[in-house]
């Protein structure tokens, strides 16, 4: 996570491409260990039970395919498409430190709510992962077109293209 902004200020991609590049291919090694991570633990050692076990198992999964289109992408040269993938990615990571403050202020309402962790703890994750996703999504249709396009090829294939979720998973 420490490297991901650094991966989106353009004056490091410009001025330093071959640390883009490396610490680019550090962040995606990191990234599958700790989404495969995530599937793993989800599966095996759920603290908020079935409903925490879902979230994190569905978007450790889109963590790990939104990885893997924006390699796809950057190996094609599609450099606006593999932004998008990769801000997709990286709001996913981010959730984990999202997700902390909600369950603060779950903890902080329990004694008016009555729920236990083991009941909230799902719902904190479901709210801070979709809130992230949120916020990437909006944001990368706030900018879409709005960045200086790499070529008029990458500019006219990501214009007016529909959030991933909506796509189908062979879209490239």
């Amino acid at each position: 996570m420490v490297l991901g902004p650094l991966q989106f200020a353009k004056n490091i991609r410009s001025r330093y491409p071959r640390f883009h590049r490396w610490s680019g291919r550090l962040l995606v090694v990191s990234g599958l260990i700790i989404g495969f991570t995530a599937i793993w633990m989800s599966l095996t050692m759920s603290f908020g039970g079935v409903n925490q076990a879902a979230a994190t198992l569905l978007f450790g999964i889109l963590f790990l395919f939104s990885l893997g289109k924006a390699f796809l992408h950057i190996r094609r040269r599609e450099i606006a498409q593999h932004r998008e993938w990769m801000l997709r990615a990286f709001a996913i990571g981010l959730a984990v430190a999202t997700i902390r403050p909600i369950i603060g202020v779950f903890f902080a309402t329990s004694r008016f709510t009555h729920l236990t962790p083991q009941e909230f703890f799902g719902t904190a994750f479901w709210i801070g992962f979709t809130l992230q996703l949120i916020a990437a999504e909006s944001w990368i249709h706030y900018t879409r077109g709005k960045l200086a396009p790499q070529s008029a090829a990458n500019s006219a294939v990501g214009m007016n293209r529909a959030p991933f979720f909506l796509t189908q998973a062979t879209d490239s």
